[in-house]
């Protein structure tokens, strides 16, 4: 998620060798911009030297969904509800993806998963800024 003015950039590589034959590759980049003003530079690569492969690679870019949030709203929930709801469920899919031991350590407040949740906190709108729907990190 990249807010602000903030920019963002993945540049991927994947090189499957003549020696790595039979080998399952993914590479995906997803990015969710949460203002205007907020640019992600998204490349992928894949080269294939081997024959026998399974490899795909892809990029999205894409602001929040309106008909996602339309589908919130029409249930009960106000926009800025929605569109939190929305930003900690794509968190959540990422930390999905992610070692459990990763996400929590000794010390909750050094774990992945807590420095993730005080990060959305900075870029979740509160106050005014929720009602502009233009978020700027602190």
């Amino acid at each position: 998620m990249i807010g602000g003015r903030a920019t963002g950039a993945f540049r991927g590589r994947i090189r499957v060798e003549q020696s790595a034959q039979q080998t399952d590759s993914q590479q995906i980049s997803r990015t969710i911009l949460l203002s205007d003003r907020s640019r992600a530079w998204a490349v992928p690569s894949l080269e294939i030297i081997a024959d026998d492969v399974q490899c795909t690679h892809g990029a999205t870019v894409s602001d929040l969904s309106e008909e996602e949030l339309f589908y919130l709203r029409s249930r009960g929930l106000d926009t800025n509800q929605s569109r939190n709801l929305l930003m900690y469920a794509f968190a959540d899919d990422v930390c999905s993806e992610v070692d459990p031991v990763m996400l929590q350590s000794v010390d909750s407040e050094e774990g992945l998963q807590s420095r993730l949740i005080k990060r959305l906190q900075n870029v979740v709108p509160q106050g005014e800024r929720a009602v502009r729907g233009e978020f700027q990190s602190s």
